[in-house]
């Protein structure tokens, strides 16, 4: 398993590179602007009520197939399939006709502070943005599909290449038509990536097309078994709304100041917590519901200590090359420099909301694998009223700086307790995570000071490479020196290297 992560992980961070570069375009043309804003808001709120609405469902999809495959048959699981297929899309298109009469109620939500002109252009690109919800919808339930065939591959490869059609959209459309490419290339990348999808399906015939005999007890099998999670879903939804609504209230731009200076660690969660949804918990199910428990806690050790590690080179070079990232992607004339040092200190913050996260995201797994869903989301429960409680408490004080603080802190300690209730009691689990813990802190601390007894005032190209190889060279060093596992994957691969020159 630990091969196939890695090699999905490769995959989405060439993904991630893409991403990237597409940011890196947008600050080019739009800067911090209230097109940009107001793009941001529209997208968010609809994104926000379809993930309240559908992220408990396609979260434990996954976990309830297996489930179904193995009591019932894969006839059975598929016909309950269809009816959620079936549900999903008319509720779906519901909710996208419920936006166009009732966008005022959204706007208002969003942006309270906004009126006249910012007022108007929202209402329309909230308009615009509205059936957003559906593509990504039926997007999100034919990638599960996939996904519950072990097909990981091709859903992420499909990915790839709409990120790279929405990059060159951008790059040709941006100078003639404004923030409307933005839209454009969002609209084109989604569908592309749905058409796609259900094309895979079909190829390996997996029979969910075939209308019959749908029932609305098939769909509510997969609604009450998610219906734990409704509750931190909400909460979580609300949590992120009232992000979006407490940075508006700080003045135009902020919006777009804060999504810069989360996405290159927003990129890199996505990337780094989809991978553990996709591989982990239908191997960890599957192993739970066959009673075996060592194949369980060493499949959830091997993901354990991959993702720490990767966080291990991840986290320190954030934290050391912050700046150099801002101004390489970003420093394109329209960001002010007040700004972009603004950005860049929000961006060290938000790297180290990453391994809180990560914490959160894999214990999380481990309980919904294990069929401790109650547990999850309760835990998930408090995590946002966390996150919510600090965020409304000390925005006056600490300002924009609140919003990665609370989500650190937040998801760290729920994380933790979710840890603390792991199916199964292993001392070897806890010392792997402590070392690795200490493995991160160790880099991290090593990197700052050797940054801070340096100049710093160096190209900023030259600054991240000589700090990747510096971390690279330190998370080497580790494994040896720890006498990690991953030493052996890395003599593996010099042993070949070898071999080959020596064949040459």
């Amino acid at each position: 398993m630990k091969k196939k992560s890695g090699l999905l992980f490769i995959i989405r961070i060439v993904k991630l590179l893409v991403g990237i570069l597409n940011l890196s375009l947008t600050a080019k043309y739009f800067g911090v602007s209230l097109e940009k804003d107001v793009w941001l808001l529209a997208l968010s709120v609809v994104l926000f009520l379809d993930m309240a609405i559908w992220g408990p469902i396609n979260e434990t999809f996954r976990s309830k197939f297996i489930f179904l495959r193995g009591e019932e048959g894969e006839n059975e699981a598929l016909q309950k399939t269809k009816s959620l297929l079936i549900f999903s899309l008319i509720i779906s298109i519901c909710l996208v006709c419920l936006i166009f009469i009732y966008p005022q109620f959204l706007a208002k939500i969003i942006a309270p502070t906004y009126s006249g002109l910012q007022y108007g252009k929202l209402i329309k690109m909230i308009l615009i943005a509205a059936p957003i919800l559906l593509i990504t919808q039926l997007s999100a339930i034919a990638t599960s599909i996939l996904n519950a065939y072990e097909s990981f591959f091709v859903p992420e490869i499909t990915g790839f290449a709409t990120s790279i059609i929405n990059l060159f959209l951008l790059i040709f459309l941006a100078p003639y038509i404004g923030i409307n490419s933005l839209v454009l290339s969002y609209y084109i990348g989604a569908l592309l990536l749905l058409i796609l999808l259900i094309l895979q399906i079909k190829k390996l015939k997996i029979s969910i097309f075939s209308y019959s005999n749908i029932k609305f007890n098939d769909f509510k099998i997969f609604f009450i078994f998610a219906l734990p999670f409704f509750l931190p879903y909400s909460f979580g939804q609300i949590s992120a709304v009232l992000e979006k609504t407490l940075v508006s209230t700080l003045g135009i731009g902020y919006v777009s100041a804060l999504d810069y200076s989360r996405k290159f660690t927003d990129i890199f969660t996505n990337v780094l917590t989809s991978v553990l949804v996709t591989m982990l918990v239908p191997v960890l199910s599957s192993k739970f519901i066959e009673k075996k428990t060592r194949e369980f806690i060493a499949s959830f050790m091997e993901i354990l200590q991959l993702g720490l590690l990767l966080l291990s080179f991840v986290i320190p070079v954030f934290t050391s090359c912050s700046l150099s990232f801002v101004f390489i992607f970003f420093n394109k004339g329209k960001i002010p420099s007040n700004m972009l040092f603004q950005i860049s200190e929000l961006t060290i913050y938000y790297s180290w909301s990453i391994l809180a996260v990560f914490i959160y995201v894999i214990f999380g797994m481990a309980l919904l694998s294990s069929n401790r869903s109650k547990k999850y989301a309760l835990l998930g429960v408090c995590a946002q009223v966390i996150s919510i409680v600090i965020n409304l408490i000390f925005i006056s004080t600490v300002g924009i700086y609140i919003f990665p603080i609370s989500l650190f802190i937040s998801h760290f300690i729920s994380g933790l307790i979710m840890g603390h209730h792991f199916p199964y009691k292993s001392k070897k689990l806890i010392l792997v995570f402590f070392k690795y813990i200490g493995i991160l802190v160790l880099t991290t601390v090593i990197v700052f000071f050797v940054n801070k007894m340096f100049d710093n005032n160096i190209d900023p190209f030259l600054h991240i490479i000589s700090n990747l190889i510096f971390i690279a060279i330190l998370i080497l060093g580790s494994l040896y020196l720890f006498n990690l596992d991953e030493k052996k994957i890395v003599y593996k691969y010099i042993m070949k290297f070898k071999l080959k020159c020596q064949n040459f």
